[in-house]
């Protein structure tokens, strides 16, 4: 495992947003997280809507000998949070860190969005944080 010290050993940490993305020619900022905490010593549960994506970034995990599990999710509902919250803390046994780096964006102006998108990136950006 690629290790830079244990300042999380012990910790369990949910990571929202914390699939691959794109086409793997960069890591995400989740993704990023998802391995720092880890090599850090914690516990990661990754949570994306897309299992796919996040299962690149448990094999890098587990790769490198971190301990992480995938909570395949949708932070803009309620009743997937509150599983979410379960999942970790029957998991790992507790839950000592949130990071809600999930959040989206879109193509082209402000002035070229159209009403439902924007109540998407509402829910992903806003919404989410709340009900997490």
């Amino acid at each position: 495992m690629t290790t830079t010290g244990n300042r999380l050993e012990g910790k369990v940490a949910i990571v929202t947003g914390a699939g691959a993305t794109g086409s793997g020619e960069f890591v995400g900022i989740g993704q990023a997280i998802s391995l720092l905490f880890t090599r850090q010593g914690a516990k990661v549960l990754l949570v994306d809507r897309n299992e796919k994506n996040a299962e690149v970034t448990l094999a890098q995990i587990k790769e490198e000998g971190g301990d992480a599990e995938i909570f395949v999710g949708d932070v803009t509902n309620i009743d997937s949070c509150q599983e979410m919250t379960e999942a970790a803390v029957h998991t790992y046994g507790k839950l000592n860190v949130l990071i809600n780096n999930v959040g989206i964006s879109g193509p082209g102006s402000v002035t070229d969005v159209e009403e439902e998108f924007w109540d998407t990136v509402i829910d992903v950006n806003l919404k989410s944080v709340m009900l997490t």
